[in-house]
């Protein structure tokens, strides 16, 4: 362990297997924790501890040498020797390397394709002729070999994973310093810091949340002497949620603060030429929501030291939907605003639908309401656009093969394939192949002009798909 004036370093090596939160929220409830970093060291993760000025970095030193020696349980009475030496002999973990586990799960992808490649080999087979009995003895072993590469990847998965608390503790000092620099009083809370999300998720999603953060402070929360005036609580609330949603976790940065004015928003938008005053006139509440995320769009007319730094929304959604997430704004004005990040808990395998588009596609499925079929002449043109009705609600349509450039149109008969879509968009495609598991790849540097994929998936048969961006295509629409 590394000690500076302030800062107690512990290394990978140290840290093993221990669980490390009673120790941290010990210290926190003490006052003793100034800030917490996580760093990667190539080999693992290590903690940097920041103790406050006010407190004695040696007896902070010897609280944590001790419980990483195993001398002290938090909220028991130390062990003994003896006591440490056998839980060290009947422990059953083992500390590995980042390296190892990111090269084991690209190992499980790689066997979930070659099973995904067992069906077409089975439905060759068949086509063949082979006995019923000996092609129903095959499908049997693909089915076990299936599940067990399933339970292997979800292991794996599970070592990756890591609580979203290691990124939420290095918030306060941030939103401490910049309420005290603002001269705003703030009360900052966390909720769900023990939800789990993957490592390289977790790295990636430290610029937008702390982005979000500042836009909060500087822009969201009001001073004192105004919320007083409002009717508000002198001190403003900055909560910083994160929860499980199925295949999900959506994490929220939540203020009750002024909200966002939308009428300021249109304004701005027309003054810097954005969109013309006859657009703002005819914009609904959620689509004036949208101009926020415009590269370099800000209310503000100088950039303050807190925000405005160059990483605006429309950066914070782009790495968002890179993930394969979405980026959710709520706000109401004189209420607050709440900004939720709904990303993905691993960023490997997926299923997908595959489409057949004069090449191949897919859509996640998380991300399909429901696949139906309806007479071409249902469809209505609306404002230069293609809409349908479903089930009472309108839904826009998206032409797949008009943007990919191909001879499919996808009208069977007079009847039309339509992939209704979360986002709210019907997406008319020639002919849907099914459902896979496919590893997700990224696409090539020389390819990442293509912003209407997310990526590439290699099935089974060794044929590439390209993966569909879902949030581009309501975007286009």
């Amino acid at each position: 362990m590394e000690k500076g004036s302030k800062t107690l370093r512990i290394t990978a090596g140290e840290l093993g297997s221990r669980d490390v939160w009673p120790l941290l929220r010990d210290m926190e409830e003490k006052g003793w924790l100034e800030r917490l970093n996580l760093l990667d060291c190539g080999e693992g993760y290590s903690l940097e501890i920041e103790v406050r000025p006010e407190q004695d970095i040696e007896l902070c030193e010897r609280l944590v040498k001790d419980y990483l020696e195993g001398k002290t349980v938090l909220g028991d009475t130390p062990r003994t020797t003896r006591d440490v030496g056998r839980e060290m002999i009947e422990s059953q973990t083992v500390r590995v390397e980042q390296g190892k586990i990111d090269r084991l799960l690209a190992l499980a992808g790689e066997l979930i394709v070659s099973t995904n490649g067992l069906t077409h080999l089975v439905r060759r087979l068949e086509d063949l002729g082979l006995p019923v009995e000996m092609v129903r003895e095959i499908k049997e072993y693909q089915s076990l070999l299936n599940r067990a590469s399933w339970e292997i990847q979800d292991v794996i998965m599970e070592m990756r994973l890591m609580p979203v608390g290691f990124v939420f503790e290095r918030f306060r000092r941030v939103v401490r310093e910049l309420g005290q620099e603002l001269g705003k009083k703030v009360q900052f809370k966390v909720l769900g810091d023990d939800v789990t999300i993957d490592r390289n998720v977790a790295a990636i999603i430290y610029e937008p949340l702390l982005h979000l953060i500042r836009n909060t402070l500087d822009h969201g929360l009001e001073r004192s002497e105004e919320r007083i005036r409002s009717g508000k609580p002198e001190e403003g609330e900055l909560l910083l949620r994160a929860e499980r949603k199925g295949e999900h976790v959506v994490i929220a940065v939540k203020d009750d603060g002024a909200g966002i004015d939308v009428e300021a928003v249109k304004s701005k938008a027309v003054s810097r030429g954005l969109i013309t005053k006859e657009q703002a006139e005819k914009m609904g509440f959620n689509e004036a929501l949208e101009l926020i995320f415009i590269p370099g769009f800000s209310t503000k007319d100088e950039a303050s030291t807190v925000s405005g730094r160059g990483v605006g929304m429309d950066v914070v959604r782009e790495t968002v939907e890179r993930l394969g997430g979405k980026v959710i704004v709520h706000s109401e004005l004189g209420v607050g605003t709440e900004v939720a990040l709904e990303l993905p808990i691993t960023m490997s395998i997926t299923k997908v639908v595959l489409l057949d588009c004069g090449g191949l596609y897919g859509i996640p499925v998380g991300e399909v309401k429901e696949i139906v079929k309806v007479e071409a002449s249902r469809l209505h043109s609306l404002k230069e656009s293609e809409v349908v009705v479903l089930r009472g609600t309108i839904y826009p349509v998206f032409r797949l093969s008009r943007v990919l450039d191909s001879s499919v149109e996808g009208v069977d008969g007079n009847e039309l394939t339509l992939i209704v879509l979360l986002a709210g968009v019907a997406v008319a495609v020639p002919k849907v192949l099914g459902e896979q598991d496919v590893v997700l790849k990224n696409l090539p540097t020389q390819l990442s002009h293509l912003k209407l994929f997310t990526g590439a998936a290699i099935l089974g048969n060794g044929d590439i798909a390209l993966i569909l961006d879902t949030s581009i295509i309501g975007r286009m629409v």
